[in-house]
């Protein structure tokens, strides 16, 4: 009976063994098969709600991204501005969207079938439009601004648009079983199953063991490379049909502003190898964009004979900071300086123009560079070269922070950054203008957002004089030019000292101080050899060129020191 027990219990002991064993290998299964077996379930792609959009390969996810009426494709204006263009604009005060590139600039309301490109009236099959509370942008009339291409698959209900290339990615399904999966993995679900062989795909990008592509359909995805034959089709290139009129950019850039207060001064200095002139036409004068002009048909005509390229300065009311922020802000004010600027270039056959809006808000960034979208493409077709002038990266806000580098330096043809003013003239210890290190530094921190063969250097001509009273207060007492400095050295008997270095900067500069009437006056000289150490800078760096603020604060020697530091070819400089 003891061993039937033992039997018993033996048998019981290997039966549970059995079971562990067998619950063991089923656990080891079920978890073989979750780890390593595809997911089969179907995930629907589309919305059954409203018309799908496609941009290049990706679901738009915004609700109601597109609208049809009367067969044309409108998109809704943030879908625009995230997935086809970043610089598309909507002015909400005057409900208009503005669409600009490097040569053409669309001006369109709300509602109106007649929109604005560049100066010629633009007539619309369906306008922008609001509709649930979204505004809408009617795609086909601007294709080809924008390189793209639009189709709506009716019976899908899909709109699909695609960036324009010389080239298309196909794949074709070569083995039975393919998936199409929402992301690269087989435990992703599926969009689309058993893909047939011989399908043809739209091949977006290969990662690998994972190719993103398209169907015909629209619906994109992830199938496993194996599945796949891709090969490169070459395609004829889009022909663009509107062709940028030629204009004038100088091979380099020796820029000199000119002081220009009124239209009676008719007087043109001559310095040779500088090339472009820049006289100080212009002024927006109020918050609706008027311009006072000191131009005149005289000046241009005694410029001409100078040989000189002339691109006028408009600037801006400095001590009425709040005014050009509101111009620019403003769709129409904006449109009605341009338009002004335009008028003027026509008549008096302007080269090109220079932009110089200064004392800004950090608001007035976006609004600055929309301004010099919209002028680009205009200034263009009338053959005007537009440059514009902005302050070193990381200073003030109001000097340059209010500036977008970078994007001013895709659209205009030229940048001039005006490494000067390094202690403005509000600076509670006073100091040297520009030292050398100073603008070395700033020519670097500029090269990171801007190319060299758009920036152009800015050189201060002017000697700024600094007074400290018996108090310890410091004011600037004067500005000086380049004959007013050798002047002053003559008259108290000066020895300028050369400044080697000063709160660790490089200067590069000759310091002078003196004491009068208990005191003290100190300047750092900007001379010939100041000019030539920073324009050489423009050499090193292999900068588009030189400007100089401005034509009647220097001299025959400074302008020969700053075109020996830029080396050019210098044959004679002389002012009558």
């Amino acid at each position: 009976m003891k061993k039937l027990w033992k039997y018993v219990i033996l048998i019981i002991i290997l039966a549970a063994l059995a079971a562990a064993v067998f619950f063991a290998y089923d656990a080891v299964l079920n978890n073989v098969r979750e780890k390593y077996s595809p997911n089969t379930n179907l995930e629907k792609y589309f919305s059954d709600e409203y018309t799908d959009l496609v941009v290049n390969f990706h679901k738009v996810e915004y609700e109601k991204p597109v609208r049809i009426i009367n067969g044309e494709i409108l998109v809704r204006y943030e879908v625009i501005k995230q997935f086809i263009d970043p610089y598309i604009y909507y002015d909400e005060t005057r409900y208009k969207v503005i669409i600009t590139t490097k040569d053409r600039m669309v001006n369109m309301t709300e509602d109106s079938l007649v929109a604005k490109l560049n100066k010629k009236d633009l007539h619309l099959d369906t306008a922008s439009q609001r509709h649930d509370g979204y505004l809408y942008v009617p795609v086909s009339p601007f294709l080809y601004m924008w390189n793209i291409s639009v189709k709506y698959l009716e019976q899908n209900d899909i709109v699909i648009i695609e960036f324009l290339r010389n080239f298309d990615h196909t794949a074709t399904v070569n083995i039975a079983d393919a998936q199409l999966r929402k992301g690269p993995s087989i435990k992703e679900p599926v969009y689309v199953s058993n893909v047939p062989v011989g399908q043809v795909l739209y091949v977006n990008r290969v990662l690998g063991d994972w190719t993103y592509l398209m169907t015909s359909e629209g619906v994109a995805g992830y199938i496993e490379t194996k599945y796949l034959d891709i090969k490169v089709t070459s395609k004829q290139p889009v022909v663009v049909r509107y062709e940028q009129k030629k204009l004038y950019l100088p091979e380099y850039v020796v820029l000199s502003w000119h002081y220009v207060h009124s239209s009676s001064v008719t007087y043109v200095p001559y310095y040779a190898d500088v090339n472009v002139l820049s006289p100080t036409f212009f002024t927006v004068i109020d918050e609706k964009g008027n311009i006072a002009s000191s131009a005149s048909v005289k000046y241009m005509e005694n410029a001409r004979k100078r040989g000189y390229t002339v691109w006028p300065l408009i600037n801006n009311v400095f001590a009425k900071k709040g005014q050009i922020s509101e111009v620019l802000a403003d769709s129409e004010a904006r449109r009605h300086v341009i338009d002004q600027i335009l008028t003027y270039a026509y008549i008096y056959k302007f080269d090109g123009i220079n932009i110089d809006f200064e004392n800004l808000y950090l608001s007035d960034k976006d609004n600055l560079t929309q301004f010099m979208r919209e002028l680009v493409p205009l200034a263009h077709q009338m053959n005007l070269a537009v440059s514009i002038d902005v302050g070193v990266p990381g200073g003030s806000e109001a000097y340059s922070r209010c500036y977008d580098h970078e994007e001013l330096g895709k659209v205009a043809d030229y940048v001039m950054v005006m490494t000067y003013d390094q202690y403005w003239s509000a600076h509670e210890t006073g100091g040297s203008q520009a030292q050398l290190s100073w603008v070395e530094e700033s020519v670097g921190k500029t090269l990171k957002l801007i190319e060299p063969d758009k920036l152009v250097l800015g050189i201060p001509a002017y000697t700024r004089l600094w007074k400290t009273d018996s108090e310890g207060k410091v004011t600037p007492d004067k500005t000086l030019t380049a004959d007013q400095v050798v002047k002053l050295v003559e008259e108290k008997q000066l020895t300028p000292v050369w400044e080697e270095e000063r709160d660790g900067y490089i200067s590069g500069q000759y310091y002078i101080e003196y004491i009068e009437d208990g005191e003290l006056y100190r300047a750092w000289i900007e001379d010939d050899a100041s000019a030539r150490e920073k324009a050489a800078l423009a050499a090193k760096y292999n900068l588009r060129g030189v400007c100089i603020w401005m034509m009647s604060q220097t001299n025959k020697t400074v302008w020969e020191a700053i075109l020996e530091g830029f080396n050019a070819d210098v044959n004679q400089v002389i002012s009558d």
